[in-house]
């Protein structure tokens, strides 16, 4: 069972990512603290990480800057304020969800739901693709 981790200090952030993420063929691991977050890294790292740095008072946003140093290929989709910024291991790209309406925040959890399939399909897909040797 693949597993994603869900970072953020607010805890009904927290439970609102969860439910929104959940999947029955998914393992969803949350935590508020970083030091919590790396640990469970290194024990047992995730096929994506979920970080919301949408609150400008907490120190989440140099916890990713530590997460894609230390883990460079690792997936990872950041909320943001207005966006959602997704790291596919290689390349990220920036999805717009600006306003504070129910209706941007509508689309920007479609957003980050859309980028979690995408993200898990090509975890997937670089499970069963055969190494590339030279002959």
């Amino acid at each position: 069972m693949r597993r994603v981790l869900i970072v953020s200090p607010h805890a009904p952030s927290r439970e609102l990512l969860r439910r929104i993420l959940e999947a029955p063929d998914l393992a969803i691991s949350v935590t508020g603290d970083a030091d919590d977050a790396f640990a469970s890294l290194t024990s047992r790292p995730p096929a994506l990480v979920v970080v919301d740095v949408r609150r400008p008072d907490e120190d989440h946003p140099l916890f990713l800057g530590l997460l894609r140093k230390r883990h460079p290929t690792l997936p990872v989709i950041a909320l943001v304020p207005g966006r959602l910024r997704i790291f596919d291991g290689r390349h990220e790209r920036v999805v717009e969800a600006h306003g504070d309406t129910a209706e941007s925040l509508h689309q920007m959890l479609v957003s980050l739901q859309q980028a979690m399939h995408e993200l898990l399909a090509q975890d997937l897909l670089r499970l069963w693709r055969p190494p590339v040797g030279r002959a």
